[in-house]
């Protein structure tokens, strides 16, 4: 059954391939939706990097708590690492909302969460604007899903948690020359420093009816 559905869901997509190739405005449509999927990729390689060194960083305060220092020395060297990381660029992707602007620093977003609003209650046309937003956000087109839950009367919230990039650089490389100096206590609350650094950023886009 799971493989007629597959290959059902193939000659559809096939179908639908040919009909777009044959008109000049879906073809902008799909040159349109590879555009929002490229940033949308390269958003993600941002995010899982931030949160890879973030994690690094955890588990090396998880290792001095456990008395195993080399194993924290080397998760610091990783997160630093990551940090330092050149060929990603950073700045493409930092957050410059009021709430980044609280230090002079680059806030970079590794991690995110969206909800429905708490008062929501099942339709069937709110069910089927959730089926068209989970559409769209296979296609990397979160505004879009956004829109299409807030046209259909649902309320979305979105937190997103960003990483001060310049202050957890800072934070890690001083860990590093504390944890080769035997200072594991100053190195573990400075580690702690860069997660307490991270900032949680909500916004709630209320529905339009």
């Amino acid at each position: 059954m799971k493989k007629l559905i597959l290959a059902g869901m193939m000659a559809t997509m096939m179908c639908s391939a040919s009909v777009m190739a044959a008109t000049a405005n879906t073809a902008a449509q799909t040159a349109a939706t590879a555009q929002i999927q490229k940033e949308a990729t390269d958003v993600m390689q941002i995010a899982v990097q931030g949160a890879n060194a973030m994690r690094d960083i955890q588990l090396a305060r998880l290792a001095l708590f456990h008395g195993v220092p080399a194993s924290a020395k080397k998760l610091t060297d990783d997160a630093a690492t990551l940090l330092k990381d050149d060929s990603t660029d950073w700045k493409k992707f930092v957050k410059t909302n009021a709430k980044a602007k609280m230090i002079d620093d680059q806030y970079v977003i590794i991690n995110a969460t969206v909800a429905l609003s708490e008062d929501y209650i099942a339709t069937p046309e709110k069910e089927s604007a959730i089926k068209s937003a989970n559409s769209k956000l296979a296609k990397g087109d979160q505004k879009g899903a956004i829109d299409t839950l807030r046209l259909a009367g649902i309320g979305v919230m979105e937190d997103q948690y960003l990483m001060p990039l310049n202050q957890t650089r800072k934070a890690v490389a001083t860990a590093q020359k504390m944890l080769a100096d035997g200072k594991y206590y100053e190195a573990n609350l400075v580690l702690k420093s860069a997660e307490d650094g991270i900032v949680v950023d909500s916004e709630m886009f209320a529905a339009s009816n």
